[in-house]
């Protein structure tokens, strides 16, 4: 898989998750991110080539590179048994997301806000790509990615062992309040244009809606998911006002 951006491949040369087997940067750059990139690959062993711009547009598919492109084994992916498995208290369902650069805004925001797993359907959503990793900032290689099949029957094992879904839903008739701090949750949110679907709405336990007091009547969808996320996780640590 390719990684490309400085704060993307920053993230994993520092973590070398997955393994990286070789960096590349534009030949004749020089500025201090990336010679920190080469410092800490060196130390790793991890190999640094340099090579003209336009290998660099080819590797990263004229993507937004910042002249560094990282090639890594592919990402590893988990199944929804082994997210279970790992007892986690907050899991996010991004439904119908297909733009890559929200989703990697949603999984950016996700990671810091003490998100363990992330649940992408197989069908209608974006999934790990290159442009995903770099719009994360890299946050996507420190997260539990996995890939579903019917997200209704997922919501329904994740049900089973013991955790609450909620859903983001711009007319939801519940509130935060509602929700004890120490519930184990599951977190919905829907895509660019629909938002949650209905029959995945029929099966969330609770449906928040985010106050809107000003004359804009909806938030970009990344943006949504993290002042929910944070509202949630600030009542678990007793922060909410």
């Amino acid at each position: 898989m390719i990684i490309f951006g400085v704060n993307a491949v920053t993230e994993a040369v520092q973590s070398n998750k997955p393994n990286l087997q070789r960096i590349t940067i534009t030949r004749g750059k020089s500025n201090p991110r990336l010679q920190r990139i080469i410092d800490l690959a060196r130390e790793q062993g991890i190999p640094v080539l340099f090579e003209p711009l336009a290998a660099l547009d080819s590797k990263a598919q004229k993507g937004r590179h910042q002249d560094v492109v990282a090639e890594t084994a592919e990402i590893r992916l988990y199944s929804l048994d082994d997210i279970i498995e790992s007892n986690p208290n907050l899991v996010v369902v991004v439904d119908g997301v297909e733009d890559p650069r929200n989703l990697g805004a949603v999984l950016r925001t996700a990671e810091a806000a003490g998100v363990q797993a992330v649940l992408l359907p197989q069908r209608h959503s974006c999934g790990i790509t290159p442009t995903v990793v770099q719009a994360s900032a890299g946050a996507a290689l420190h997260l539990k990615v996995a890939r579903i099949g019917n997200v209704v029957q997922a919501l329904e094992k994740l049900k089973e062992a013991g955790l609450w879904v909620v859903g983001l839903d711009m007319e939801g008739p519940n509130r935060l309040e509602e929700i004890r701090a120490d519930t184990r949750l599951v977190v919905v949110i829907g895509g660019e244009h629909r938002g949650v679907r209905r029959l995945v709405r029929e099966h969330c336990d609770f449906l928040l809606a985010l106050p809107m007091r000003g004359k804009v009547p909806s938030l970009n969808l990344s943006v949504a998911a993290g002042i929910l996320l944070y509202q949630l996780t600030g009542q678990r640590s007793g922060e909410r006002k």
